[in-house]
């Protein structure tokens, strides 16, 4: 009988190793049978520590107890978060042979709490917008979206039941719409991210890819915290209008709208919420403080390895370098401003439904698609969640964006698990 446990969502496979009914170590051995058949394909790992994965499990198969929230599950390690024996390329040429010989501190919570490092994952050039060698593996011929391109592939094709990612514009909430697998942006400041490749410090967030809501809620307990499990009420909810909602394609605009029916028919309170006119200058701001604060993260690279640039990152620093100490600290004030606005929306609204993108994953490999819709939300330090809801006109995810107040991170993990199942 052919061992398909890598089908399974992260909770239903700690599930049955605590029963035991599921040994660590055939997990693994699925989840590297699954990458040795599509890896030529789909091209999510940038290394895969077979060996270490199966000492690992075979440990803690040797437990008594689980001894953790994560006991036994495979993580995908996103190539700009440093593993101790496996090299953190960070998608780059000039890292190509770096290894820490530590793990980053999220690694090291994770593994603690049971977590067995498969390999590190596909990333896009420093986590930017040089696109990685990773494939849709929905359809081979279409963007997985980055910059956690290789995480969300993996996940989604099968290869790991968990990945981490992180997102300084929408490198985590996108490629989660793309490929169709749950996708969670925490709280600004919510993890430790020592041992992590800095792109723009103010705002690189870690988030982490699943195939269900209440695997994340696993991974958060993995950090101490408590899950909520039930909500009291259905939630009250806030379909988004934002400056650039025409942006969206007309197809996922209707999906957004088919979802907000959805909620609406199971009991949620969903009424429209529209973001100030103001906000129409929340992308700039959140590109100007990007570019600016690449600038200062590569310095050192730059000052030593600039030829090893793409045009795309080379195109970053100039865009960095134009930015005024003026126009920072106005990009700066903008967040500020749309914050304190947006404590209007929380008295009224226990979350925000959007766009998680624009629609489909475009077609190509050469880029990994516009993060339009999660730029706003990055900068403004919120929890964000993807959630997989139909298909587009050519057979590809999409989903829809949970959005909650900066800190309500467990209670929007709790409201995600209730319109999942709505949704489903």
């Amino acid at each position: 009988m052919a061992n398909t446990s890598n089908r399974l969502s992260a909770g239903e496979a700690v599930l049955r190793m605590a029963r035991k009914r599921l040994k660590a170590r055939d997990l693994v051995e699925a989840c590297l049978d699954r990458i040795e058949k599509r890896e030529g394909q789909v091209h999510a790992w940038e290394a895969i520590d077979a060996e270490g994965a199966r000492k690992r499990a075979d440990q803690l198969d040797k437990r008594a107890k689980p001894v953790g929230p994560l006991h036994g599950i495979p993580l995908a390690v996103k190539d700009i978060i440093c593993t101790r024996t496996m090299p953190t390329t960070c998608g780059s040429p000039i890292y190509r042979d770096f290894v820490a010989g530590r793990d980053a501190a999220c690694v090291s919570q994770l593994v603690k709490a049971g977590a067995i490092v498969l390999g590190k994952s596909v990333t896009t050039e420093f986590a930017g917008a040089h696109a990685g060698k990773t494939h849709n593996p929905h359809n081979l011929r279409h963007t997985p979206a980055g910059s956690s391109s290789g995480s969300a592939a993996a996940v989604a094709d099968f290869m790991a039941p968990i990945g981490y990612g992180t997102q300084t514009a929408g490198s985590v909430i996108r490629p989660g719409a793309f490929n169709g697998v749950v996708a969670y942006k925490g709280s600004f400041g919510w993890a430790d991210m020592t041992g992590i490749k800095a792109y723009a410090p103010s705002l690189d967030t870690l988030g982490f890819f699943a195939r269900e809501a209440n695997d994340l809620a696993l991974v958060r307990a993995a950090y101490g915290h408590a899950p909520e499990d039930t909500l009291k009420a259905p939630p009250r909810i806030g379909l988004v209008q934002l400056p650039w909602s025409d942006l969206s394609e007309p197809y996922n605009t209707r999906n957004l709208q088919e979802a907000a029916r959805a909620l609406r028919a199971a009991g949620a309170k969903v009424r429209a919420w529209e973001a100030p006119e103001s906000w129409s200058g929340l992308l700039q701001a959140q590109h100007r403080i990007m570019t600016r604060e690449a600038t200062r993260s590569f310095r050192g690279e730059r000052e030593r390895f600039a030829p090893l640039f793409s045009p795309s990152l080379q195109g970053v620093m100039a865009e960095g370098d134009a930015v005024s100490a003026k126009q920072y600290a106005d990009a700066k004030k903008r967040k500020r401003a749309a914050l304190a606005q947006l404590e209007e929306a929380w008295q009224r609204f226990d979350l925000l439904l959007a766009p998680a993108a624009k629609g489909e994953a475009p077609a190509g490999l050469g880029n990994t698609g516009d993060p339009v819709f999660n730029r706003a939300w990055t900068l403004l330090g919120t929890p964000c969640i993807a959630l997989p809801f139909n298909t587009g006109p050519f057979g590809l995810p999409l989903s829809v964006q949970l959005v909650g107040r900066p800190g309500s991170d467990d209670r929007l993990i709790a409201a995600a698990r209730w319109i999942e199942q709505v949704l489903s």
